[in-house]
């Protein structure tokens, strides 16, 4: 019975370390898990000659700019940045 004890306090140990070197690692960071994108900071719209009286047109990275997959693309071809 003492061995039986002995071995799962080994084992917790073990799985207590190797999740803390997880942690300080970044493996296990919550940022990781929780954001699967970057937030921007946005920018007020500037109008431009592609906007209208009806319809405004949003670059990347102003105020009601809805990214698209093919915007997503453009980002990930300019490494995030654009």
């Amino acid at each position: 019975m003492r061995c039986r004890l002995n071995t799962k306090i080994n084992y917790m140990k073990t799985v207590k370390t190797f999740a803390a070197i997880l942690l300080l690692t970044g493996f296990l960071s919550t940022g990781s898990f929780a954001q699967t994108e970057k937030k921007m900071e946005l920018k007020e719209h500037k109008c431009t000659a592609a906007c209208t009286k009806k319809k405004h047109v949003y670059a990347h990275g102003e105020k009601g700019h809805v990214c698209t997959d093919a915007c997503k693309k453009m980002m990930d071809k300019k490494g995030g940045k654009m």
